[in-house]
């Protein structure tokens, strides 16, 4: 099981809602593909592994409060082969934490 996580590509994504009230319908996107996360209420944490199909960024959507969508720019650069992690929190509609490790997959741990 290790061995097989050390080699696999993709980016492991984590989002926690550190906010007061629920992000709604959320979904995250990267290049050539989008991941639908639902709903995270307020203390939770939702997470996906991303697999883009070119040069990429983060980027999460979400229906705020009001009912409007939201679209919040994570940043970071990564293409396919690329693995790593990302850890977001949002707090009211805004970043609060962005930590990211993503690196080229390679045979070395």
């Amino acid at each position: 099981m290790l061995v097989w996580f050390l080699f696999r590509s993709g980016i492991q994504v984590t989002l926690q809602n550190t906010g007061s009230h629920s992000l709604r319908s959320v979904v995250i996107h990267v290049t050539g593909a989008s991941y639908s996360l639902g709903d995270i209420p307020p203390g939770s944490t939702a997470q996906a592994i991303v697999h883009p199909t070119g040069e990429s960024h983060l980027e999460i959507e979400f229906t705020n409060l009001d009912g409007q969508i939201q679209r919040l720019d994570a940043g970071g650069y990564f293409e396919p082969g690329y693995r790593g992690t990302i850890d977001i929190s949002i707090k009211d509609g805004v970043i609060e934490k962005n930590e990211q490790q993503i690196r080229l997959r390679s045979w070395l741990p």
